[in-house]
């Protein structure tokens, strides 16, 4: 019964305990503690954008080859990286197919008018080696100037001048519808079949594998924010991707138009190395990344992007003053993933509270 009494006793003691002070006062709660916001100084500093981009070693592009005329590419027989020879056929359009069939009909008409006037001029040249009659040569000669009158008003009907018309003129027309490369080379860009060009689109890219350049890629997520601020000429950094410590300085040789003087639909830069590289460092084919200083300040105060605010079409940051936390709107000048330059509103050494 004793140690009944205890343990009931001692109970009570601890629910005592738990619920008073030391004088037997009530214990307020544990308030939570204020959190902390992060703060950003102003500093001063160099601020670059940059553009970087992917590519490869290629041959430099010496020849573009277009198509004569509009249409649909029907086969191209080469493709990327083949060699190819001066005159060898690239490509040809679905309307080369039509052209052919024309071609070859006209021409079975031009032969047929043109085999009367060689019957009527042989026939001609016949009678006078016999002596025939002036009356009969006479009349050849007539049969020779119908057949003539003949071939002639054929050709006008075809659409061909017949004072310049030869042969090779129904081959030029099959001719509008096929590519053929200029010069010896190897194929750096090629159309693939069923694609629809019109007579100023690049169909074909020949270069000379012992001249190399840098085609590097556009970067399509960023339009053309980072391209229209390139101009051919600029310098660029080139390192291989197999080497990166060891960096060449290049220049931009050709932009895609409207910002350069290459084919709108090329979304390519292409660079060209101050000095060459050996065959033992850059090969065809060698996978780069291009650096190319977009714009740059430098001695300039700026904040990293987490300490600025827009609301209301303002753009400001939070300061705290002794009348507590404040807002002050400042400019913003170049930016990047890390900077954002402020061009007035601050002073260095400043200190913002993040959002």
């Amino acid at each position: 019964m004793n140690k009944f009494l205890t343990l009931t006793l001692a109970f009570s003691l601890l629910l005592s305990a738990c619920g008073t002070g030391a004088a037997g006062v009530e214990t307020a709660p544990t308030p939570y503690p204020t959190p902390i916001k992060e703060t950003f100084t102003v500093q001063r500093g160099d601020i670059v954008i940059e553009a970087k981009l992917s590519g490869r070693v290629t041959p430099l592009a010496l020849y573009t080859v277009y198509f004569e005329m509009n249409g649909q590419v029907s086969e191209s027989f080469v493709n990327v990286n083949d060699v190819v020879t001066e005159g060898q056929l690239l490509g040809e359009l679905v309307e080369a197919r039509e052209i052919k069939a024309k071609a070859q009909e006209m021409q079975n008409v031009i032969r047929r008018v043109q085999i009367d006037l060689e019957i009527a001029t042989l026939t001609l040249e016949q009678y006078r080696s016999q002596g025939k009659s002036q009356a009969e040569i006479r009349i050849q000669e007539l049969q020779v100037e119908l057949a003539q009158m003949a071939l002639d008003e054929t050709l006008l009907s075809l659409g061909i001048d017949p004072e310049t018309y030869t042969p090779d003129d129904i081959d030029s027309q099959v001719a509008q519808a096929r590519a053929f490369a200029p010069a010896d080379g190897t194929i750096i860009a090629a159309v693939s079949a069923g694609r629809k060009l019109n007579s100023s689109t690049t169909a074909y890219v020949l270069g000379d594998p012992n001249k190399l350049e840098i085609v590097v890629q556009l970067d399509e997520s960023k339009g053309d924010d980072e391209v229209r601020e390139m101009f051919e000429g600029m310098p660029v950094i080139v390192t291989l991707d197999a080497a990166p410590d060891k960096p060449l300085s290049g220049k931009i040789r050709q932009l895609p138009s409207p910002y350069g003087t290459g084919d709108s639909e090329d979304r390519t830069v292409h660079i060209l190395l101050d000095a060459a590289p050996s065959a033992t460092t850059y090969q065809n084919g060698d996978k780069v990344t291009a650096v190319i200083q977009l714009a740059s300040k430098s001695d300039v105060l700026w904040l990293p992007p987490d300490a600025i605010r827009t609301a209301g079409g303002r753009t400001f940051v939070i300061i705290n003053s002794e009348a507590g936390p404040k807002r002050v709107d400042v400019e913003l000048g170049l930016q990047t993933r890390d900077m954002v330059e402020i061009v007035s509103g601050l002073d260095e050494g400043q200190v913002v509270v993040s959002p």
